[in-house]
């Protein structure tokens, strides 16, 4: 599906829920954390510490306070806040509650995630009664997650690009529901900085044809040594802004790598690999070596080759101790296959996602068949491209 300016659309949103960040006082913020008390930290990172605190209200917050002042953190802060004032109310998106700043204060207020993150639950948490997530969770965590990113996606006369999508970016309420956050670096998008046109770059891997992609030359195809030095060319047509690389490392879309042209799709890919972080449970910097045993170049490689062999085992979770459903286990791995794909004309669109996640999980419709149930993970080989996913990202 090609989006362009004239239909991809910056109208309104008809669900203007916004709740403005509130401008908080230092000495309310001094008052809710105990005076930033060593004992109500509960996290550090390079923007500055998080503290545990409760306002006047009642209400149990996180509050970020950055450990100096200085142009990159006031850029990050300027971006929450801007991100926080715009996107409007949703349960799967971490609402930015107020901030403070002054020549020598910058803080962010934010609701508590009691949970942690995905991440800390997936391979960080020591508690010794502590269960691993169980498989029913974790498909509600994909679910809540993807609607909290479609959402991100559909905010009307702009949108937001996340950028930072994996397992750390997942945050979980009391009832272990996906909450997005972690928004370090955020990139709205709208009629005044997007662009519509070809996105053109050249990889060197080797080659693969499908929708979407240019094919090698035949030079490059019959040569004896037309492995990973053959130089694959790649054409997508999508509305972008030209932005530099940022991004985890492992989660950046491929062509937004090559080329600093950021699409939604960026976005798809990072959901993608996130996907495999919740069913295998490792962080996808480890997934080669701790999943595949270094037996794949890339994720999604290995993953096919496990399924096609029938080794689904081998990708699943050891904690989840087989408690899982196969077939959904299955359905899952193909949709982040899907979303992950290195063709960004291959991947569905979140909102697709969110319908394809609800048909197969919720069963609303037990009669339908998912586009991506079949295609993915068949005894083709890989350079052959699964089909480009129906509109609704599942069969009527």
């Amino acid at each position: 599906m090609v989006f362009n300016l004239r239909t991809f659309s910056f109208a309104k949103s008809v669900e203007d829920d916004l709740t403005p960040p509130k401008s908080f006082s230092i000495k309310e913020l001094r008052v809710a954390t105990d005076n930033f008390s060593s004992k109500n930290i509960v996290g550090d990172d390079w923007y500055g510490t998080v503290y545990r605190g409760r306002l006047a209200d009642g209400l149990l917050v996180a509050v970020k306070r950055a450990s100096s002042v200085d142009w990159l953190r006031e850029e990050h802060f300027e971006s929450e806040v801007q991100v926080g004032s715009a996107v409007s109310t949703h349960p799967n998106v971490l609402c930015l509650r107020g901030f403070h700043r002054t020549k020598k204060e910058l803080l962010l207020v934010y609701p508590l995630m009691i949970n942690h993150s995905l991440s800390y639950n997936l391979t960080e948490r020591q508690d010794w009664f502590a269960r691993p997530i169980d498989w029913t969770t974790r498909k509600r965590i994909a679910l809540g997650a993807a609607r909290g990113l479609a959402h991100l996606h559909n905010q009307g006369d702009f949108k937001i690009m996340h950028r930072y999508i994996c397992a750390s970016s997942i945050l979980l309420n009391v009832d272990f529901e996906a909450v997005i956050g972690l928004f370090r670096f955020p990139k709205i998008m709208h009629e005044g900085n997007a662009e519509e046109g070809t996105i053109e770059w050249i990889t060197c891997m080797p080659p693969r044809h499908g929708a979407g992609v240019s094919f090698s030359s035949p030079a490059e195809e019959n040569s004896a040594d037309s492995g990973f030095d053959s130089l694959t060319y790649h054409c997508y047509e999508d509305v972008y802004v030209n932005t530099p690389i940022t991004g985890k490392f492992g989660f950046i879309a491929p062509e937004y790598l090559y080329t600093e042209k950021c699409t939604l799709k960026n976005d798809v890919f990072a959901f993608g690999r996130m996907l495999l972080e919740i069913i295998s449970g490792q962080l996808i910097n480890n997934f080669l070596t701790e999943v595949l045993g270094g037996e794949a170049f890339l994720p999604e490689d290995g993953v096919r080759k496990l399924m096609n062999e029938d080794q689904l085992g081998r990708v699943m979770d050891p904690n989840l101790q087989g408690n899982y459903a196969e077939e959904q286990a299955k359905q899952l791995l193909r949709l982040a296959l899907l979303c992950s794909h290195e063709d960004p004309s291959v991947r569905p669109e979140m909102s697709e996602v969110v319908r394809m996640l609800e048909s197969q999980f919720l069963q609303r419709d037990p009669s339908t068949r998912s586009s991506w149930s079949q295609s993915e993970c068949d005894s083709t080989p890989y350079h052959s491209f699964p089909p480009s996913p129906s509109p609704l990202g599942f069969a009527p």
